[in-house]
């Protein structure tokens, strides 16, 4: 049987994104978690403020 890609993994592959690509950069092997999630919150963070200032 082969390798199957969950639905879970589709939907949430754009929004990890940018900390994947930060640690692919780094080349980091170790805490590669905590850096993934500190950029993912930073870019997010402020997408959503840019967002919430041109809407409001």
């Amino acid at each position: 049987m082969g390798k199957g890609i969950s639905i879970g993994h589709i939907l949430a592959w754009p929004f990890l994104l940018p900390g994947n690509v930060a640690c692919d950069v780094l080349g980091l092997s170790d805490h590669q978690d905590l850096v993934r999630m500190l950029v993912n919150s930073l870019i997010w963070t402020v997408f959503g403020v840019i967002a919430v200032a041109f809407v409001v």
